[in-house]
Order: C-alpha cells, then sequence, then structure tokens
C-alpha cells in the first residue's frame, strides 16, 4: 500500500511539473524545487538543461538564482559530477556557470554566487568599488563546502579543499588547503 501511494504521489508530481512549466516556464519549475521530493529534483533539473552524473543526492528546498530563458536549456549552467551531494536550501546563482567536479560537497544552506551587479541603484555610482562582476565558480574533485559558505564569482576550489562552514570565499582555495573566517583564510587542520 505505502509503495502504491509513492508511486502514486510521484506521478501526481511529474503533472504538476509539467502544468507549471506550461504557466509559469522556469519561473514555476524554481518554486517547485523549493519543495520537490529529492528523489525528482535531478531528473527535473536534467530535463531543463543541467549536466549531472550517476549517483548525485540534491535536496529541497533548492534555490536557483538567474536560470537562462532558454527553453529547454534553463539550467545548462549548472553542472554536478558523479556522486555529489547538495544539502538543504543550496544557492546556486547560474548568471555563470557552476561546476561542481565528482564527489564535491555542498553543505546545507551554502550559497555559490556568479555576479554580483548593484543594477540600477545610487550604490552602483557611489560605491565605485562594487563594479558589476559576472564569472563562473570550480570547485574540484572532493571539495567540500561547509555550511552556510558563500563562494563568490570568478572563484576556483582546488581537490580535496575545505571549506569551513560559514566562510566567505573571495580568493581561490590551493589544492588540499582548509580555509575558514570572513573572509575565508588558510588554517592548519
Amino acid at each position: 500500500m505505502t509503495q502504491l501511494l509513492r508511486k502514486m504521489v510521484l506521478v501526481g508530481f511529474q503533472v504538476l511539473i509539467f502544468l507549471v512549466y506550461k504557466a509559469y516556464s522556469v519561473e514555476g519549475i524554481n518554486a517547485l524545487l523549493l519543495l520537490m521530493p529529492a528523489k525528482l529534483i535531478v531528473p527535473v533539473l536534467r530535463r531543463y538543461g543541467a549536466t549531472i552524473g550517476d549517483g548525485a543526492q540534491i535536496h529541497s528546498p533548492l534555490v536557483i538564482h538567474n536560470a537562462s530563458a532558454e527553453p529547454g536549456r534553463h539550467y545548462a549552467h549548472l553542472v554536478i559530477g558523479d556522486h555529489c551531494y547538495v544539502g538543504r536550501d543550496v544557492l546556486f546563482d547560474l548568471r555563470e556557470a557552476i561546476v561542481l567536479e565528482d564527489y564535491v560537497t555542498v553543505s546545507m544552506r551554502c550559497t555559490l554566487l556568479t555576479h554580483t551587479d548593484a543594477g540600477e541603484r545610487p550604490s552602483a555610482y557611489t560605491l565605485p568599488r562594487l563594479p558589476a562582476i559576472c564569472a563562473p565558480i570550480h570547485i574540484h574533485s572532493g571539495a567540500y563546502l561547509g555550511a552556510c559558505s558563500t563562494v563568490l564569482q570568478g572563484i576556483t576550489v582546488g581537490a580535496n579543499a575545505i571549506v569551513g562552514a560559514g566562510a566567505l570565499v573571495r580568493c581561490d582555495v590551493a589544492e588540499g588547503a582548509t580555509v575558514a573566517g570572513v573572509p575565508a583564510r588558510r588554517i592548519e587542520p
């Protein structure tokens, strides 16, 4: 009985995804990613353009910002390798590419930002230190991003590196390094 009920819920959710996409395009899918069962997240992201390897686990809520408007390729800037783990309440800004190689862990509430742009706001003109910047993020194999860490645009995190919980990563992290703090600095493990 429980197996049948689960199957009915999954089929119902797939119908909901189809209808929401027809009505609201990618914004509807983004809204569903906030409550979608983990079992459906990977197939849905793949369906709309993401490249995701085998054994990847992605949990909801998942927040996607700046998905492409190109039909069928909305999440093309998201590349996730084999056996990666993405925890709850992660935010991916897909203005540029985010690449997670194999065996990467992105813990709960991490934020990966591929752009900074104050737009048409007074701060864009009064703070010359805040120019619009857009660049991809690359997280190499085996890297670990601790809970609530933030990775800014243009950053590369090396293979097997560790980013401590709550860290703000604004400079590249070397292979095997451990960084922590705001801004993130290398520490001895």
